[in-house]
């Protein structure tokens, strides 16, 4: 069926989920390499793993834990859903998405419950694959598991419902249930959350080792069958977790998560790229670049407008704007970041009666803007103004974390330079900010201190 965008404004605002990655083959999907400069990516996340895609040759890792950086809303989890499927069509990988979101709460999340996804999400991969392991290859994880209901346990009603799951029929329905009932548990923010997280933490030897008996009986199963040679865990949300869970999943429980030895990509927040804690233990280097709308020097990007612009088109039918100078207005006033140009259009669906005209989309801009304005402060405008100013400062303090966790701060070409946010350059206390007139972070360093 040919896709067609709406044509009704009603009917743009009601299909914008800011949170919705698009699936392989989805309409609106526009390919936005070029756009990113981002040409280079897959292939190198693919080496990590031990596959070069152009000569298809590969040599796996025993185990490699991968993150890939990114604005939040930057189209990370489009893009790896499509490098997933091209890792998976080579046979090399049998790739398990597991989405984090919707299995445990972002807003409290810990490695212990990660891996009671992955190990849940896994067995539900290969049950609809119809790849059966046998009851040896589940029998240590499901002995582990069993033995936490039984003994530790304490709420009365949970404990009973999760023994009747590890009592039930074996295979891995039975193995299935019996996790799910753990991850849906963690998700409702239960009191005894804290009671199996330490007991994971106290047991987490011997869980690891079962874990990877399982993951190496898969793979033994896939390779038999000749469907895949390597498990790939593509671990997706994982940029969205709270401050101090980031800090706690990434960095304090590194070695916890290096203790499956597997094959895993997380997602992380952009800002942990800068964070300097992260030691060398997981492998960093890997950015999901912003779309590039014009150069450092300021002349436009005709390329990055173009991918934007389809981008929007694709939401949005053109007969609903105006003019082309108000789709190219709003490309402009993203920033190159796909979900703020979403949140615009959102905002100029809300506000147009039945045009998006320039009207409108300056009260877009200005209902944009002032979001920024809520939580930016005197420093925050004169540090922005002071990148601006040198956008390939490398500077990467604290507030300037931040600002690239907030969008007010958006980086491009893969890191090599930086840049406001343009809705954020309208703002009254950016404009007012003092240029700098030596090295940008001095004088923001001199300013804080009168």
């Amino acid at each position: 069926m040919t896709y067609h965008p709406p044509k009704h404004l009603l009917e743009v605002l009601q299909k914008i989920e800011y949170e919705e990655a698009l699936n392989n083959g989805d309409p609106r999907y526009v390919d936005s390499r070029q756009a990113r400069g981002s040409e280079q990516t897959f292939t190198r996340l693919a080496r990590k793993f031990g596959w070069d895609p152009a000569s298809d040759i590969f040599f796996a890792p025993h185990d490699k834990h991968v993150l890939f950086f990114g604005h939040i809303g930057s189209g990370k989890t489009t893009e790896l859903r499509r490098y997933a499927a091209t890792l998976n069509n080579s046979k090399h990988f049998y790739v398990v998405e597991v989405d984090v979101l919707a299995k445990l709460d972002r807003n409290n999340l810990q490695y212990t419950e990660v891996l009671m996804a992955m190990a849940e999400t896994l067995l539900e991969r290969l049950t609809i694959d119809r790849y059966p392991l046998n009851e040896a290859a589940l029998k240590p994880i499901r002995d582990w598991f069993v033995s936490v209901v039984k003994t530790r346990t304490t709420n009365s009603e949970l404990a009973a419902e999760l023994k009747t799951s590890a009592e039930a029929s074996g295979g891995i329905p039975g193995l299935i249930k019996l996790l799910a009932g753990f991850t849906a548990a963690f998700k409702t923010g239960s009191s005894h959350k804290s009671e199996w997280r330490q007991e994971i933490r106290n047991g987490f030897t011997a869980l690891a080792i079962a874990f990877n008996d399982l993951i190496r009986r898969a793979e033994a199963d896939l390779i038999k069958a000749g469907r895949a040679e390597r498990l790939l865990f593509l671990i997706d949300g994982t940029d969205k977790m709270r401050g101090e869970d980031t800090l706690q999943f990434f960095v304090q429980d590194a070695e916890q998560l290096l203790a499956i030895r597997t094959l895993v990509i997380y997602t992380a927040p952009i800002q942990m790229k800068y964070d300097g804690r992260l030691g060398g233990k997981l492998e960093a280097d890997i950015v999901l670049p912003m779309m590039k709308l014009e150069e450092r020097d300021g002349s436009p990007f005709v390329i990055g407008r173009e991918t934007m612009r389809k981008l929007l088109l694709l939401r949005a039918d053109r007969s609903l704007f105006d003019s082309d100078a108000d789709v190219d207005r709003l490309v402009r006033f993203s920033g190159g970041h796909p979900r703020e140009l979403l949140r615009l259009l959102k905002l100029c669906c809300e506000l147009a009666d039945d045009l998006i005209d320039r009207t409108v989309v300056q009260s877009a801009i200005d209902k944009l803007a002032a979001d920024y304005r809520y939580f930016l402060k005197p420093a925050d405008y004169a540090l922005l103004k002071a990148i601006d100013t040198n956008p390939a400062h490398d500077g990467n303090d604290e507030r300037a974390q931040e600002l690239l966790h907030r969008l007010a701060l958006l980086q491009y070409n893969d890191g090599k330079w930086r840049r406001s946010h343009p809705v954020v350059r309208t703002l009254e206390g950016y404009k007012l900010a003092k240029t700098p007139t030596t090295d940008p972070l001095a004088d923001v360093a001199a300013k804080e201190a009168d």
